[in-house]
């Protein structure tokens, strides 16, 4: 994916489908209205935040999902109005695996 353009529709399609999970995953009493404030840049910051997270979970640092979310506050401030939400995005953003191996070091 060499060319900007192809690198900006594959951004904006994950954006959309973070979008489109965080609507089906969050909690059904749950509002995921400070979602729609979220803007494209600050998506592509999260994404690959966590990203590189994730590579530091699978090579086993002791990470949890408190550093996780201290981090994410950092790259966008007004998801700390939202319940649960660093696991709301971790959920929506990590692969299965790697979600549930920062889950299982909590206990």
């Amino acid at each position: 994916m060499d060319s900007p353009y192809m690198r900006l529709i594959y951004d904006k399609m994950e954006f959309i489908e973070f979008k489109q999970n965080i609507l089906l995953l969050k909690q059904p009493q749950h509002r995921a209205s400070i979602f729609y404030d979220l803007k494209l840049d600050d998506f592509i910051r999260i994404r690959d935040f966590t990203e590189e997270f994730s590579s530091r979970v699978l090579n086993h640092e002791k990470l949890t999902i408190l550093d996780y979310e201290k981090e994410l506050f950092k790259i966008w401030s007004p998801i700390r109005s939202y319940p649960s939400s660093s696991t709301l995005v971790a959920k929506a953003l990590m692969k299965d695996d790697i979600f549930n191996l920062l889950f299982q070091s909590n206990n």
